[in-house]
């Protein structure tokens, strides 16, 4: 999915980007979770990598991600929770005896949900490395 907008600032390395997606994609709503749920034709500020591009104020810009990036952003942030969750319900044995309690449904559940818990934590922590900067949208085009 790629979006196109007005560089509105610069700043090494990055651009904050004046977004709008495109009328004529209905695919994957993909813009829709970008947006924060708003609507589609509201306009969105984006900071973006400008890699390997000059851009200036006023430049239109097309942003995207390299190929695989998204998938692999989208495991990070889906799988690592469902993970994590399965994790603790495996777990729960462990847990229940380390605590003193008998196994039960209410201890697995608590037991997922608090691996899910730490997955989340692990999410956050790796979405503010200089890593997960990497997989944040690019300027790929300056339009002229």
């Amino acid at each position: 999915m790629s979006l196109q907008g007005k560089v509105t600032a610069v700043e090494e390395g990055f651009a904050t980007v004046e977004v709008e997606p495109r009328p004529e994609c209905k695919g994957c709503h993909a813009c829709t979770g970008l947006l924060d749920g708003e609507k589609r034709s509201a306009k969105k500020q984006i900071r973006a990598m400008t890699k390997d591009f000059k851009v200036n104020i006023g430049d239109e810009v097309v942003l995207d991600l390299n190929p695989g990036e998204g998938t692999l952003a989208a495991l990070l942030i889906f799988g690592l929770p469902v993970a994590g969750f399965i994790t603790g319900m495996v777990l729960t044995p462990w847990f229940c005896q380390a605590i003193g309690i008998e196994i039960n449904d209410l201890g697995r559940l608590i037991s997922g949900f608090g691996g899910m818990a730490v997955a989340f934590v692990i999410v956050a922590i790796a979405a503010r490395t200089k890593q997960a900067e990497k997989l944040s949208l690019k300027v790929v085009e300056i339009i002229k």
